[in-house]
């Protein structure tokens, strides 16, 4: 069998748009730009662990932030809960258990995952996170042209979209063609409805995704003219 140890993404790709979109806030020349890349890699888990290795593939995304005269970034909501650490996390290879030979052999490099319980927080927190952006916004679910939301469980996107009252035409979804791609799902899902036509200039398009440690994170965005600056 062919071990493939990696480090579980610990926040979403949204964390790092949002960090992008700080950045901007900070700097003096408006020519600046940065490139972000988000990538996951397949994790290759001990038979009879689940089936959740299954919806594990590789994905990587990258995305060019430059500040634009109209749309972009509206806003962010970002959090964690540690006390759900354990349901979602990769136990070995950090500061508190460094990567050794017994580490490797216990297998504390494996992703362990409480399905249910995942199932349950993620549910409750993709739906919580986006209402309340949106709130703080002044805004509505009907200001939102499209939802790309991480693509790890369509069942739970499914619930969100419901929950949140979005009829499944806003819904964008590619997870039946490729799996979960973790932190890379929003990045790629964003090319894929820019290519298809979903998402085109002027429209706002809502993101959430949750993540191991337990993290998650939404962002609302006007896609800006030019299709490009975000």
């Amino acid at each position: 069998m062919i071990l493939d140890i990696a480090r579980l993404l610990l926040f979403p790709a949204l964390m790092a748009f949002a960090a992008a979109s700080d950045l901007f806030t900070m700097t003096i020349s408006n020519r600046v730009s940065l490139a972000l890349v988000a990538g996951f890699v397949m994790l290759a888990l001990p038979g009879g662990m689940g089936m959740h290795d299954l919806l594990m593939h590789f994905g990587a995304g990258a995305a060019v932030l430059e500040p634009v005269e109209q749309g972009g970034f509206l806003g962010f909501e970002l959090g964690v809960d540690a006390k759900h650490g354990p349901d979602l996390c990769l136990p070995g290879g950090g500061s508190r258990e460094p990567t050794s030979t017994q580490t490797v052999a216990q297998g504390r490099h494996w992703v362990e995952m409480n399905g249910r319980e995942v199932f349950r927080v993620a549910t409750r927190l993709m739906v919580s996170s986006a209402e309340q952006l949106l709130a703080e916004l002044g805004a509505t679910i009907d200001d939102v042209d499209l939802y790309v939301a991480h693509q790890a469980n369509q069942r739970i996107i499914d619930h969100a979209a419901k929950h949140l009252g979005l009829p499944p035409e806003k819904v964008f979804l590619n997870i039946e063609r490729y799996g979960n791609t973790s932190a890379a799902s929003i990045p790629i899902g964003l090319a894929e409805a820019v290519g298809s036509g979903q998402l085109k200039p002027g429209m706002r398009v809502l993101m959430s995704a949750v993540g191991g440690g337990i993290t998650w994170g939404s962002a609302f965005m006007e896609w800006s003219p030019n299709g490009n600056g975000a």
